[in-house]
């Protein structure tokens, strides 16, 4: 009775380590988004900036992007947030591209061409709380600080801001631009619009490993 017991007794030892171990296995395979222990950093190929500019008295949006960047100062941390701060960027306006050559060339020449030193948008990011950052931006020869509203989920990051050229001393290039776009800033109302305020949203799929 003894020996059976015994023997019963093991069984069950060894269906319970065997049943934990594949319950363990099942829930590390159920969740292979759990990036517990991992490093972020990120990657300027996977990072994009998109431009929202304005024109006519409606505010009519016209979208675009820059599709190269460069990121230095990278470093691998435990969270997307320490990833983040302190990190440089260096943005050739050569790759600005809103699907419209000529208002590409335009923009280019009059816009940016009409700043100074001003063949690339440099800048570094530095994070201020949970959803708050902050970049200083350097272009028309001026460095200004711009609030910028991020967001992370896992592996994505999104930051959003609000600019005016203004703040870069920057009106009279915007006017070199609306005087070669006047016709087609032109709306219903026959007033003849170029708006100084600019939006911006970064988008980055953050590297782990």
């Amino acid at each position: 009775m003894k020996k059976i017991y015994t023997t019963f007794l093991m069984l069950s030892l060894l269906f319970s380590t065997t049943s934990c171990d594949n319950f363990q296995k099942k829930k590390n395979k159920s969740n292979p988004y759990d990036l517990t222990g991992k490093m972020y950093s990120v990657e300027a190929k996977t990072t994009t900036v998109f431009w929202t500019g304005y024109k006519t008295s409606a505010k009519t949006p016209v979208k675009g992007q820059f599709t190269n960047l460069t990121i230095d100062n990278v470093k691998k941390a435990k969270t997307a947030r320490e990833a983040i701060d302190g990190i440089t960027f260096s943005i050739p306006v050569s790759s600005l591209f809103s699907k419209n050559k000529t208002r590409d060339s335009k923009l280019k020449e009059f816009l940016f061409g009409a700043m100074d030193k001003t063949e690339f948008i440099t800048g570094n990011i530095h994070i201020v709380n949970d959803s708050l950052a902050h970049a200083d931006i350097s272009m028309n020869a001026v460095t200004h600080r711009v609030p910028l509203h991020y967001f992370i989920d896992g592996q994505m990051l999104s930051m959003d801001a609000d600019i005016d050229l203004s703040d870069w001393k920057a009106l009279d290039a915007l006017a070199s631009l609306h005087e070669v776009c006047k016709e087609k800033h032109t709306g219903d109302d026959g007033v003849s619009k170029t708006w100084s305020e600019v939006g911006i949203h970064i988008a980055s799929y953050l590297k782990v490993e």
